[in-house]
């Protein structure tokens, strides 16, 4: 066993993005803290979308998300948690929602009456800043006051995700490590199997037919043009956490807006390619429209297609080693039948599976973890480590 492995556990590393990926990081925390978590910040619906809009920054909901999901709530106030989790509602003037933020950041609102003082100081004082910032034609309808405070200490760190991230990663004790995967605002888009070209992550929900191809642009989802295609620069944080990790998955989630989507970045292709561990892939079950006529086979090409594209043509074990499903108890949109069976074993990517889908259209966090280590070890005694 290896040094780190006995200290702190596998430094496995997800390319993520959304909720999907909550209840395992959730488990994670507790047995793994060297858990490492590249984030997409492309989203642009509900309150995100008018925090991009306003402050023309990155989408830092799925930052937030998994800075919660991975902070150790033995050590949190309650009241520091839930003010992370909390959104305004959806109806009420203008006036009245932006007083509920007003509110919170009082030190002496009864919100705060059993709250340890320093973390009083630092919300309240960031909600005032937050409020100071607001344009008049902010809309506070469904905002997440999480996100709110995390873009406002993101501005007032100019702009820099490092100083911003590290703060959270200290102020809620998080146990593992959250990494953007880029550092500048991008938006997402997709050409359909019918030519037209949506653009704007949450517009992927009402996708009812296959997706051709996915790209990065610049351009916002509300502009009419057609927008240019470009690839980012990986964040520096990320590629240093793909270069050592102990393991690479592309794990559940919406598979082209939360997970493909980390591979479209200058670097990343390149930096999987480079590094010596096993690269694991564990397709959904249960519905997700961005997989509409797209097999599990057709998920591994694309995924491979991707990362050739950032590095040129290198053999399939650089980019992934293994598949991992539950095919008695799964419910799989894309195809999982002999013709699948046969392009893995075809490409040499190694298909463990197991008992990990109880519930059929979800994972069972503990099942999915213990895979996952099984993996590593499959590939350790392969190379004779």
């Amino acid at each position: 066993m290896r040094e780190n492995d006995s200290e702190h556990g596998l430094r496995f590393l997800f390319f993520t993005g959304g909720t999907a990926l909550r209840a395992i990081s959730t488990h994670l925390k507790a047995s793994n803290p060297a858990s490492q978590h590249i984030v997409t910040t492309f989203d642009s619906g509900g309150s995100t979308a008018e925090l991009r809009r306003c402050f023309a920054i990155p989408a830092l909901g799925d930052v937030r998300n998994r800075l919660l999901a991975l902070a150790d709530d033995s050590l949190l106030d309650p009241a520091v948690t839930a003010c992370f989790a909390k959104r305004l509602p959806m109806t009420g003037s203008r006036a009245s929602l932006v007083r509920m933020i007003g509110d919170l950041s009082d030190p002496a609102d009864q919100y705060w009456s059993a709250t340890p003082p320093p973390a009083i100081h630092f919300l309240t004082q960031t909600l005032a800043r937050f409020l100071a910032l607001l344009p008049d034609d902010f809309d506070p309808r469904g905002a997440s006051v999480g996100n709110c405070i995390v873009a406002a200490h993101f501005l007032k760190n100019k702009r820099q995700f490092a100083p911003t991230l590290a703060f959270f990663h200290d102020f809620l004790h998080v146990r593992g490590r959250v990494i953007p995967i880029v550092d500048d605002s991008f938006h997402l888009g997709c050409v359909l199997r019918d030519g037209t070209t949506v653009l704007g992550q949450h517009t992927f929900k009402a996708i009812r037919q296959a997706i051709r191809s996915v790209f990065l642009t610049v351009h916002e989802p509300d502009r009419q043009c057609v927008p240019d295609v470009c690839r980012p620069k990986c964040s520096d944080e990320a590629l240093r956490a793909i270069g050592c990790a102990d393991a690479i998955v592309y794990p559940i989630g919406s598979f082209y807006s939360s997970v493909l989507v980390n591979l479209l970045v200058a670097g990343v292709g390149g930096a999987i390619a480079a590094r010596a561990c096993p690269k694991i892939f564990i397709p959904n079950v249960g519905f997700d429209p961005e997989l509409i006529d797209c097999s599990i086979e057709n998920q591994c090409r694309a995924l491979l297609a991707a990362m050739r594209d950032d590095v040129g043509e290198k053999p399939v074990d650089r980019f992934l080693n293994y598949v991992l499903v539950d095919s008695a108890q799964g419910e799989y949109m894309g195809r999982f039948d002999a013709s699948t069976r046969a392009y893995l074993a075809h490409a040499g990517i190694r298909l463990i599976d197991r008992p990990i889908c109880p519930y059929r259209d979800r994972h069972d966090p503990l099942a999915t973890i213990r895979a996952l280590n099984e993996c590593v070890a499959d590939w350790r005694r392969a190379h004779g480590e």
